[in-house]
C-alpha cells in the first residue's frame, strides 16, 4: 500500500504529471536492460535534468527517507541512475536542515587512476544508507550498488526508486537485503500504460515491500 505521507499531495500529482509527460513512451517496442521486451519505457533522465522535476524528486525522496527505521544518514546508488537523485537530495537536505546531507556513488568499475576507488565519497563503516535508483525492473543495477556498499561496511537502511515497473525486482531486493523497498511511483500510477500499451511482459508487485 502506498504511504499517505508522500502520495495524494499536490506535489506528488504534479511530479506524476511531469514524469508521465517527459519520461514515459508508450506502445513502441523497447528492449529493457534485462533483455525483456516491453511496450512502455521510462527515460527518467529527462525528469532528472529538469530543475522543477528534480526539486520535486528530491523532496519526495527525503520524505520517504524519514519513514525508514533506522533512519538513513546517507544516500547513494549506482552511477548513473542514482547520480542526479543523490546530488539533489543532499543539497535539498542541507537547505532544509535535514540530516541526510552525505552521499556515495558506486562506479560500474573501479577508477583506473588516482584513488582507484569503486565508491566515490566513501563513508564510515556502519553508515546507514538509503540506496536509490531511477527505475527498478529486475533490481540488478540496484543490487550491484547494495553489494558494494555492504562490502565497504555500510548498512542498507532501505531502497527507493523513482519508478517501480512492478516486474519483481523490488520483492527480490527486499528478500535479499532484509529491508523495505519503496518507490515514488509504480506502473499502475500511470493509467495511460494499460490504456495504450500492447506489449508489456511484466508481472505486478506492490509499491512498498517489507522484509
Amino acid at each position: 500500500m502506498q504511504s499517505a505521507s508522500y502520495t495524494a499531495t499536490p506535489e506528488w500529482e504534479k511530479l506524476r504529471s511531469l514524469v508521465g509527460e517527459k519520461c514515459l513512451t508508450i506502445d513502441h517496442p523497447f528492449t529493457l536492460s534485462t533483455g525483456q521486451r516491453s511496450g512502455f519505457y521510462f527515460d527518467c533522465k529527462k525528469a532528472m535534468l529538469n530543475g522543477e522535476c528534480l526539486t520535486l524528486i528530491a523532496d519526495a525522496f527525503l520524505k520517504i527517507a524519514d519513514e525508514f527505521r533506522p533512519r538513513p544518514s546517507a544516500i547513494g546508488g549506482l552511477t548513473m541512475g542514482a547520480d542526479f537523485i543523490v546530488a539533489a537530495v543532499i543539497q535539498r537536505a542541507y537547505e532544509s536542515g535535514h540530516t541526510m546531507t552525505s552521499g556515495s556513488i558506486v562506479r560500474k568499475e573501479p577508477k583506473h587512476h588516482g584513488t582507484k576507488r569503486t565508491i566515490e565519497n566513501p563513508l564510515g563503516k556502519g553508515t546507514h544508507i538509503m540506496v536509490v535508483d531511477d527505475v527498478i525492473t529486475s533490481g540488478a543495477s540496484t543490487e550491484i550498488a547494495c553489494e558494494e556498499f555492504k562490502r565497504a561496511g555500510y548498512k542498507i537502511a532501505g531502497i527507493v526508486s523513482l519508478v517501480d515497473r512492478e516486474a519483481g525486482g523490488s520483492n527480490k531486493l527486499s528478500s535479499k537485503y532484509g529491508c523495505d523497498v519503496r518507490a515514488v511511483f509504480r506502473k499502475q500510477d500511470f493509467p495511460q500504460i494499460t490504456a495504450g500499451t500492447t506489449g508489456d511482459y511484466q508481472s505486478p508487485e506492490p509499491i512498498a515491500v517489507s522484509a
